[in-house]
């Protein structure tokens, strides 16, 4: 029998053809820490109404990039809603993330979440994971001052087409040197 590396990972498959990785963008967690998620028990309405609008942020900039397809995730969205109830937060659930992302179909399945610690300090993250491999192949952290609107926006922009991208460009990069 006849192996080719590139045939058994469609992630890597899908970068040498041109093809785009199909990538399954789950809900975005919101962490509040501050003293107001604290006393609201849980994060304003506010603060989630910025989370939903910097979700289709994060869409629109990973849309833009020729790497990545993306998938609706209404065809997951049943198991999203049970894996939210069972699970504080997605990008924590224990492997639910590539139960989803093969579910859906997708090639990479990227996690996100807002921590905030307070109005002045806040921070973006998002990881992607090789659904095959079940393994982190990309991730990126971002520190916004301000709880505005324009800091999220700005913030969640800068994740996707500095620092994610990069960063899963040089790990994709580096595992094909370390493969050949």
């Amino acid at each position: 029998m006849f192996w080719t590396p590139a045939l058994a990972d469609p992630v890597a498959a899908a970068g040498d053809s041109g093809q785009a990785a199909k990538l399954l963008v789950l809900p975005f967690d919101m962490v509040d820490s501050s003293l107001q998620g604290e006393m609201n028990h849980g994060p304003l309405p506010a603060d989630v109404a910025r989370l939903r609008r910097t979700e289709k942020v994060i869409h629109r900039a990973l849309d833009e990039s020729s790497e990545f397809a993306l998938i609706s995730n209404t065809g997951v969205g049943k198991q999203i809603d049970a894996a939210q109830g069972s699970y504080r937060y997605l990008y924590a659930c224990n492997g639910c993330e590539i139960d989803l992302g093969k579910s859906a179909g997708a090639d990479l399945v990227m996690t996100g979440w807002v921590q905030k610690v307070s109005n002045l300090i806040i921070n973006i993250n998002a990881t992607l994971y090789d659904v095959s491999k079940a393994k982190p192949v990309g991730g990126a952290s971002v520190d916004m001052r301000g709880n505005t609107d324009e800091a999220w926006r700005s913030a969640a922009r800068y994740l996707i087409e500095h620092s994610l991208l990069s960063n899963y460009r040089s790990r994709q990069a580096a595992a094909k040197d370390g493969a050949g």
